[in-house]
């Protein structure tokens, strides 16, 4: 008997030294070809420019292309799903932002994704703060001004927006009924700015990469920023919670978030490789200084950060949803 048991323990422990180089190998030899990055935004807006920047960085790192794939539509979601059906292999990354995580799952109870179960985090890269744009010829200078107009001229100012459901219509939302005023909700499927200059539409929350440059030449106004810290770029522009702490405290409204994901059946030893490479790369001089230009805020966090973060965003949008009564007409 003790012969018996002997020799199973041996043909076991056998078995198992064989299985245990074939799983090293799938992941010592990663990366053994060109990765995808799944955007699900088109090429040249803030996602996809932030993604190109990391995705040339990781390449040079891994020793192997990472190619941008660009999967827009539907508000991220078309990306999305895309990436949730890809293969949990490693050479399948999501590079994706807040709303698409958080809030869209929310309005589309169809949507074929889960952003909790379907995904597992690697890193969160940056934090885009969010600037209250308006016409340039508008009667308000600040966001005290603003609302203090909006009050004595009832629903006489219009707002843009990405569309129903898109953070910028869900923040100002919040914001106008915490101010107490009441604003004209204008969805948009395109890109608003140039409708905002002109005069079209009065106001809209943009994102800091792209409303800086339009700010700083004249061709809007910024009203405020969100989140409770100033930007360097615009040192004089107030934060929202300046004007009500209740507001945006810590960005929680209208501050958004750039992160990387995987499907969920990816090893969890290939998930550590590239965090490890990521949060290097978001690191150094070079692209701390280049996010920051463009006035965001680098994180580069570990991907447990990046995993309770994003389910506490989407805990708190779907509240906060439910709570405006918004919904996809």
């Amino acid at each position: 008997m003790m012969k018996r048991r002997t020799l199973l323990s041996a043909t076991a422990a056998a078995a198992s030294a064989l299985l245990l180089p074939a799983a090293m190998s799938q992941t010592s030899a990663y990366p053994g070809k060109p990765i995808k990055m799944i955007v699900p935004y088109a090429p040249g807006i803030s996602p996809d420019i932030v993604a190109r920047l990391i995705g040339n960085k990781l390449g040079m790192a891994l020793g192997q292309p990472v190619i941008i794939d660009n999967k827009p539509g539907a508000g991220g979601m078309i990306g999305a799903e895309f990436a949730a059906a890809a293969p949990g292999d490693g050479y399948n990354l999501f590079f994706t932002v807040k709303g698409v995580m958080a809030i869209a799952p929310h309005l589309y109870p169809n949507a074929r994704y889960n952003a909790l179960k379907d995904f597992k985090a690697i890193s969160q890269i940056l934090v885009v703060p969010h600037i209250i744009t308006a016409t340039p010829n508008a009667p308000y200078n600040n966001l005290k001004e603003m609302v203090e107009y909006a009050k004595k001229n009832p629903e006489k100012i219009n707002y843009a927006s990405a569309g129903v459901g898109s953070q910028p219509h869900v923040a100002l939302e919040a914001w106008a009924k915490r101010m107490g005023i009441k604003l004209n909700h204008i969805p948009y499927k395109s890109n608003p700015g140039p409708d905002v200059m002109s005069g079209v539409v009065d106001i809209y929350l943009e994102a800091s990469a792209s409303a800086i440059p339009s700010i700083q030449s004249g061709k809007i106004k910024a009203l405020a920023v969100s989140g409770n810290d100033r930007l360097t770029s615009l040192p004089n522009l107030p934060t929202v919670t300046e004007f009500g702490a209740n507001l945006d405290p810590n960005g929680v409204i209208g501050n958004s978030w750039h992160g990387i994901f995987t499907p969920a059946s990816t090893p969890d030893e290939i998930v550590s490789r590239l965090n490890t490479e990521i949060v290097k790369i978001v690191n150094t001089p070079e692209i701390q200084a280049r996010l920051r230009f463009l006035g965001l805020t680098p994180t580069g966090t570990n991907a447990a950060t990046l995993a309770s973060g994003a389910a506490s965003d989407f805990a708190y949008w779907g509240a906060l949803i439910k709570e405006l009564g918004i919904a996809v007409e």
